[in-house]
């Protein structure tokens, strides 16, 4: 494992990234999210999880901008913001929390909670028991804690994505709404996440001069994974979602059990 903010890149680095990065915008593109919840366990394992995030934030920025430029008109967000506008509201305050943890709370146990909430909610979902009126009745109200926890986790983990499809997927949104909304929110989240570790000095010349090509290869990917996407039975989708939540936890678990999440 090397540190990424304090060395250059070997080829068989470059190598690597690119790859992650094309397979990681093309499930993004497939699903409508995926690219920092697949490249960042991944990219953990090469440079470690401080490096990892700093890494991906730019990338992941302008991947979530060519989605919402993909989606745009498809949905009515003002409307779904209306009624989850704590999501917005409340992400940046845990995200100022997770940025602190990412610096002194280990990363491993950052992540085995994570993997936990995905495996509980998947579980319960399995049996049946995530069905709930009470929270189709209250979505403002849900929004709260749900909120905190995924500013939270972008900023400790630099993926927010599973608290808040969890949410959108117990409110049962369309499908369409589910991926806009989110993107949006990423947009948002990343834009506040970018400032805070600029500030933290975590963008050094080693880190920037990998954000381009990395970025580049990700919306690549992105579109490829789109075109897929087109094709495919959009009766699957809240399955894919689902199955995207499972590979999350599966890499959350493997990536600790490997060791190195600390770096």
């Amino acid at each position: 494992m090397i540190d990424a903010a304090a060395q250059g890149f070997a080829p068989h680095h470059w190598a690597a990234m690119t790859a992650i990065a094309a397979a990681a915008g093309l499930m993004h593109g497939f699903v409508g999210i995926g690219f920092p919840l697949l490249a960042t366990p991944l990219f953990g394992l090469l440079f470690g999880w401080r490096s990892a995030v700093a890494l991906l934030v730019l990338p992941t920025l302008l991947v979530t901008l060519g989605t919402l430029w993909a989606y745009r008109g498809q949905a009515d967000l003002r409307a779904v913001l209306r009624e989850h506008w704590p999501l917005a509201a409340l992400m940046p305050l845990g995200l100022v929390a997770g940025v602190h943890a990412l610096h002194s709370v280990p990363a491993d146990l950052l992540m085995l909670l994570m993997a936990g909430v995905m495996i509980v909610y998947l579980v319960l979902d399995r049996f049946g028991h995530t069905d709930l009126p009470a929270a189709r009745a209250h979505p403002t109200l849900l929004a709260v804690p749900f909120g905190l926890a995924a500013g939270f986790c972008e900023g400790a983990l630099n993926v927010a994505g599973p608290m808040l499809l969890i949410y959108f997927l117990l409110l049962d949104l369309p499908v369409v709404s589910i991926i806009a909304t989110l993107n949006w929110l990423f947009f948002a989240g990343k834009t506040v996440q970018s400032l805070l570790m600029a500030q933290r000095g975590a963008f050094d010349a080693t880190v920037l001069q990998a954000t381009l090509p990395i970025a580049a290869v990700g919306v690549v990917g992105y579109f490829a994974g789109l075109r897929l996407r087109q094709r495919a039975d959009p009766a699957r989708y809240r399955g894919w979602l689902k199955a995207t939540l499972a590979l999350m936890a599966a890499g959350l678990v493997l990536r600790v059990a490997v060791g190195g999440g600390a770096a």
